[in-house]
């Protein structure tokens, strides 16, 4: 016994988790007693019928943990199309964790199938599937439509902006499939709208959250991963993740985060001493590119009065006209 589990459902739940899933109860009294090790702490449930061992569910980003909960669901229902915030999270997109939670699943117009606190059921016709390590998901389009219709314009910017990095959409085409997609919801205009809006050259979430911050305050739009020619060294180039072109002086916007001091793989294994003397030297030769840089981290950039002031100490021009997809 491990933990108070029996042996066999020990490996198996060690098995699914090697395997980037959960376990799920193959019979009512298994799912009984895997229900009991919730209880006594010694498993998790992350959806019905579905378990998972709480110090390695524990190890998975966020992103990981909702993949592993659908591909478990998808073995207890094979015949299960998933939509919505879980087939954009299979496909890759950027999805705010705020939004895992709810399973969203594909169903036909004649289902008698009920939305509920743990599920919401979208009514899907006439749309060609996918399937992504084995898991039945929407189509990509179809995907990002329903998204960018049901949470906030940050949120949905950011999943629109990863789908046509990831899959090489032209925010045009993406903007004309969702006009194309014939729905109910009132509120489709949102879906095309924000395709517009979207650019494939937004390298993560945080980036497409500040725009759309930088967009819903009437703000001069940047262009994205600018190329600027080493001042000093003429070989070199810097990519900077925004960039305003004026006439008072340019201007650099870097969002900093936390992961790059500390993520291995943005490291290359140097020490956090190394990586910020690499900072002030990026820095500097910018600033010898005549570019002002103006640095902000992802909380300010949610805290829209700082944001604001910070925009304006550095002479972004405001005033334009705001989407009205942005003022959601």
């Amino acid at each position: 016994m491990e933990r108070g589990i029996r042996k066999d459902l020990f490996n198996r739940l060690c098995e699914a988790h090697r395997a980037g899933s959960c376990l799920f109860a193959r019979s009512p009294s298994e799912a009984h007693r895997l229900r009991d090790a919730c209880k006594r702490g010694a498993l998790i449930s992350p959806a019905p019928r579905v378990f998972a061992l709480p110090e390695l569910w524990s190890q998975l980003k966020p992103a990981e943990q909702e993949r592993h909960r659908l591909r478990a669901l998808s073995q207890l229902h094979p015949s299960w199309v998933f939509a919505s915030f879980c087939a954009a999270t299979m496909y890759g997109l950027e999805v705010s964790y705020r939004l895992y939670g709810r399973v969203h699943l594909a169903c036909s117009r004649e289902s008698h199938a009920r939305s509920n606190a743990s599920f919401e059921r979208h009514i899907i016709s006439n749309d060609k599937t996918n399937v992504i390590d084995g898991i039945r998901v929407t189509s990509l389009a179809r995907t990002v439509y329903d998204c960018t219709c049901s949470c906030s314009f940050p949120a949905g910017l950011a999943i629109a902006d990863s789908a046509l990095r990831m899959y090489g959409v032209e925010s045009e085409d993406l903007a004309s499939q969702m006009k194309t997609i014939r729905s109910r919801n009132k509120d489709s205009w949102r879906a095309a709208e924000t395709a517009m809006l979207a650019n494939p050259k937004a390298a993560d979430g945080g980036e497409s959250v500040a725009r759309a911050m930088i967009i819903r305050n009437g703000y001069m739009v940047p262009t994205l991963q600018y190329e600027i020619r080493d001042p000093v060294d003429k070989e070199d180039r810097y990519y900077v993740d925004f960039y305003w072109k004026l006439p008072s002086g340019n201007v650099v916007g870097e969002l900093d985060g936390r992961e790059k001091y500390r993520n291995p793989q943005m490291t290359n294994g140097r020490d956090v001493v190394d990586v910020l003397a690499d900072e002030r030297l990026r820095e500097s030769r910018l600033t010898g590119a005549n570019a002002k840089v103006m640095r902000f981290s992802y909380a300010d950039v949610l805290n829209a009065k700082k944001f604001c002031h910070l925009m304006s100490s550095f002479g972004i021009p405001s005033g334009f006209a705001v989407p009205r997809v942005a003022l959601l």
